[in-house]
């Protein structure tokens, strides 16, 4: 398998690096994998001139039309033909993709997945603290500034409240003076990207997890939110939206809390219910990890798309390593036996022709005359010949009336030697 996602536009020149063909085959190459919809697009000529399975990740972005490059959606559909399978990360984004017109047989919803080991449970803390969390990069999406304004609703009654926004991106201008606007004061941090290890240690300490999702206006959407899952493995309690694959991940009331997406009140509200019932959360966070053990765990995850592959490699290596049958082989030498005497034969008249080289055929011998149609049928041929001029006669081409003329013609060649 090659993972190709890095590379991006890279891939339109990869025929000016290297030969796919050699590169597959010095490689042991068996699949070609994309992590997003457009790069599984740009694979399509890799696909073509090495003749591997290609998949495709979804992951949000890629499964809206909004502020899409052109054609994206026919691109798409092409893709949807040419490509072997399809990974959304969420039954969400796979309907939208048989919405679309891709075939159901097509389609693995492939969950991401948390590493139980590096994210180990803790039951929620007993202490009074009520620091809020949210992580994610910050764009419109994320619901950074939805969550800000319903934080300052509850701010009045919740004086030792704090809210931290771990992100960057290209709202962050805008976050900074949203703070100023809503006078959060030091009841508020924006921490840039951090390391994964740093993330992890907010979180633990985090009381609360939020993740306000919802659709942004060029269109954008999520699938789910890692982050969520790795609160929730932490024993985070956790509020987020009812966006796109998220209800596939939290319940409501039973592994979080859940609102409508985009709304500042709802959230608001969610928020004030889930820091003055301080002696549900065990309960909550119970629900949670089981949840993730049972269906995002990242090793699970990782043999379920081991299966997927198989699914394609398997058949895939039974037809590269497949050797012709002896019957197929002693057609295919018989041929191309055939094909040389013809030549051979072609050399031999030649030599009685005219100056310009064309064939003298008598008028009254028929078996001539069948040779003519023979050789004029060869000039035809030649074009899916061989690269060192065998011809190869096809399997339509025996069943033809001109392939019996070939026979008759090598028949007189016979006669002729």
């Amino acid at each position: 398998m090659v993972d190709l996602s890095l590379l991006n536009e890279k891939v339109y020149y990869f025929n000016d690096i290297f030969s796919p063909r050699e590169y597959v085959k010095k490689n042991d190459i068996s699949l070609l994998h994309a992590h997003h919809g457009q790069l599984g697009m740009l694979l399509l000529p890799f696909k073509d001139e090495t003749n591997l399975p290609l998949v495709t990740s979804i992951r949000g972005r890629d499964a809206t039309l909004a502020n899409q490059p052109i054609n994206y959606l026919e691109n798409m559909k092409i893709l949807f033909d040419h490509g072997e399978r399809f990974f959304p990360v969420c039954q969400y984004l796979a309907d939208r993709l048989i919405d679309w017109g891709c075939s159901p047989e097509k389609i693995r919803v492939l969950y991401g997945g948390v590493d139980l080991n590096q994210y180990t449970y803790q039951a929620p803390k007993k202490v009074d603290s009520q620091n809020i969390l949210s992580v994610g990069r910050l764009v419109e999406k994320k619901g950074h500034h939805i969550l800000m304004q319903a934080f300052k609703k509850i701010k009045g009654n919740f004086p030792k409240a704090t809210l931290t926004i771990i992100g960057k991106g290209e709202l962050e201008a805008y976050i900074k003076s949203l703070a100023i606007q809503l006078n959060l004061g030091d009841s508020f941090r924006l921490l840039n990207h951090l390391p994964k290890d740093q993330v992890r240690e907010h979180m633990s300490s985090a009381d609360i997890f939020c993740a306000a999702s919802l659709v942004a206006t060029n269109g954008d959407i999520e699938g789910i939110p890692n982050t969520l899952k790795e609160a929730m493995a932490l024993g985070v309690p956790v509020i987020s939206t009812n966006h796109a694959g998220i209800p596939e991940l939290i319940t409501n009331n039973k592994e979080g809390v859940l609102v409508q997406e985009n709304n500042v009140d709802k959230l608001a509200d969610a928020l004030e219910f889930m820091l003055t019932n301080r002696e549900g959360w065990e309960t909550y966070t119970v629900a949670a990890r089981r949840k993730i053990e049972q269906k995002f765990d990242l090793v699970k995850q990782l043999q379920q798309q081991a299966e997927f592959y198989n699914e394609l490699v398997g058949p895939y290596k039974m037809h590269k390593n497949n050797p012709v049958s002896s019957r197929k082989k002693d057609k295919k030498q018989k041929k191309v036996q055939n094909g040389e005497e013809v030549r051979d034969y072609i050399q031999q008249v030649q030599q009685q022709s005219k100056s310009d080289k064309k064939v003298i055929c008598g008028k009254n011998n028929k078996k001539v005359q069948n040779v003519k149609k023979a050789l004029d049928y060869i000039q035809q041929i030649q074009q899916r010949s061989k690269s060192d001029g065998t011809v190869i006669f096809s399997e339509k081409d025996k069943k033809s009336k001109r392939d019996q003329n070939v026979k008759k013609a090598l028949d007189y060649i016979q006669q002729l030697q």
